[in-house]
C-alpha cells in the first residue's frame, strides 16, 4: 500500500468542493477535495458519521498510508453505492492545514488498478463528487453547531463564575452587616459600661467619704468610752 501525499493549495476556500490530484499506488490519482473547519480527529469522526448515515458506507481507520500530518481511512469493496453497481474501494485522506482546518480528499476505484478519474470513469467520478458536495454543507453545519456549543459552554462557565462571585459578595455583605451590627452592640455596651463605671466611681467616692465620717464618729465614741472607764 503506497503512501498518500498531496497538499492543499494556500488559496483553497472553506467548504469549496474542487477536483485535485494526489499520489497513490505509484501514480497520481484524481480526487475530490474540500477544506472544512475542525481538527483532523474532529473531521474524521464527522466524515465517518456522515458517510455511514447518508450512504451506509463505513470508513475504517488504520489504512497504510499515514505520513506526517496526513491520515487515511478507507471503505473497501463497498457494494450497493450510488457510485456504481459494482463494488468500489473508497479512500479519504485528511490533512491538517492549520490547528482548526482540515482538507478532505476523497478518491476511489474498482480496485488497486482502476481508479476513478474525470476522463476514464466520468460517471463514477461525478457520483463521487456528488458525495462530497453533500458532505460539505453538512460539515459546515456541524462545525457551526460545534462552535455554538463551545460558545454556549464558555458563556455557561462565565455565568457559573459570575454566580460564584455574586454568592461570595453576598456572603461578604452578610458578614459585614453582622459585624457592623455586633460593633454597634459592643459600642452601646461600652457606652453603658462607661456610664456604670462613672456611677460606680462616684459611689465609691461617696462610700469612702462615708467610711471616713463613720470612722471619725467611731473614734470619738471610743475615746468617750475609754474616758469613762478610767474614772
Amino acid at each position: 500500500m503506497a503512501c498518500l501525499l498531496g497538499t492543499a493549495p494556500a488559496w483553497a476556500q472553506l467548504y469549496e468542493v474542487r477536483q485535485g490530484q494526489l499520489p497513490y499506488a505509484g501514480r497520481s490519482q484524481s480526487s475530490i477535495n474540500v477544506v472544512v473547519d475542525g481538527s483532523v480527529d474532529e473531521t474524521r469522526d464527522f466524515f465517518q458519521y456522515f458517510m455511514k448515515d447518508a450512504y451506509r458506507i463505513s470508513f475504517k481507520s488504520g489504512l497504510a498510508g499515514l505520513l506526517g500530518k496526513k491520515t487515511a481511512i478507507a471503505a473497501k469493496q463497498v457494494a450497493g453505492t450510488a457510485i456504481s453497481s459494482r463494488p468500489v474501494d473508497l479512500y479519504a485522506a485528511l490533512t491538517a492545514l492549520t490547528d482548526s482546518t482540515t482538507e478532505v480528499a476523497l478518491f476511489g476505484g474498482f480496485g488497486e488498478k482502476t481508479f476513478f478519474s474525470p476522463d476514464l470513469t466520468a460517471v463514477e467520478f461525478t457520483h463521487l463528487q456528488d458525495m462530497l458536495e453533500k458532505y460539505a454543507p453538512a460539515a459546515r453545519t456541524n462545525a457551526y453547531r460545534q462552535q455554538v456549543a463551545a460558545a454556549e459552554a464558555k458563556v455557561a462557565a462565565v455565568d457559573k463564575e459570575k454566580d460564584k462571585l455574586n454568592r461570595a459578595i453576598e456572603s461578604t455583605r452578610s458578614n459585614t452587616a453582622a459585624n457592623l451590627k455586633r460593633i454597634d452592640e459592643l459600642l452601646r455596651q461600652n457606652k453603658s459600661n462607661a456610664l456604670l463605671l462613672r456611677q460606680d466611681s462616684v459611689q465609691l467616692i461617696s462610700n469612702g467619704q462615708l467610711r471616713e465620717a463613720s470612722s471619725q464618729v467611731l473614734e470619738r465614741r471610743r475615746s468617750r468610752l475609754s474616758a469613762i472607764d478610767h474614772k
